[in-house]
């Protein structure tokens, strides 16, 4: 596919790249093997994936989740438990737990039930376009309206432009070695978060674009 809208690493080390319109491709090295509607997707639109303990593969769409096991696909959606059809982001979280962050919530698998959270339970918005665990097993929910709300397991606590952030839609969030938190958003560059105060970094500040979809801490 021309446009790339996620990207996975599987624990053989082969390449995964979801596109919009024409499924998943799987690179191992040397040769691509595709994946659409026609091998078992729900559809062509591939938003997210990830890769669970056992070595399944699920990739979001606007139609759910597919399971893959290396031979057979299942459809997980709202009539088997989701919250939503419409899968932006997902996480496997360090107890093994799959978290699904859709338009109108989240939906958390722990292998044999399902969970939801909305704004009901504590989000700061149901639109859920990214999501990070941090070093000492925190939650980080961003959202497309309403900033970051991070999870201790117990509580719920928001972060937006009252707080300091940025810009409220949150695209993408990543940790350094310092233990900060660095969040990628929609209109308003790159803020920085201590555990105390946001630092703000835009074009003004050197960024090429105050549209950030994605950041990576590399080695």
């Amino acid at each position: 596919d021309d446009v790339v809208q996620s990207m996975l690493e599987d624990k053989d080390g082969n390449l995964w790249f979801g596109g919009l319109t024409k499924g998943v491709s799987k690179y191992d090295g040397k040769r691509f093997t595709q994946f659409s509607k026609k091998e078992g997707l729900s559809n062509n639109y591939v938003y997210s994936m990830v890769e669970d303990d056992s070595g399944k593969l699920w990739f979001g769409s606007n139609d759910g989740v597919r399971c893959y096991d290396g031979k057979t696909f299942t459809h997980f959606s709202e009539n088997e438990g989701f919250v939503d059809n419409l899968v932006f982001s997902m996480l496997k979280d360090k107890i093994g737990h799959l978290w699904f962050g859709t338009e109108k919530g989240l939906t958390n698998y722990d292998g044999k039930t399902f969970r939801h959270f909305t704004e009901k339970e504590g989000l700061s918005d149901d639109s859920v376009s990214s999501i990070y665990e941090d070093r000492n097993g925190n939650l980080w929910f961003g959202t497309l309206h309403g900033g970051v709300t991070k999870y201790d397991r117990k509580t719920f606590t928001h972060f937006s432009e009252k707080e300091g952030l940025c810009d409220k839609s949150v695209m993408t969030i990543e940790e350094d070695k310092n233990g900060n938190l660095w969040f990628g958003t929609y209109y308003g560059g790159v803020s920085k978060y201590d555990e105390k105060n946001f630092t703000s970094f835009r074009e003004t500040e050197g960024l090429p674009d105050n549209k950030v979809k994605s950041i990576l801490k590399d080695k």
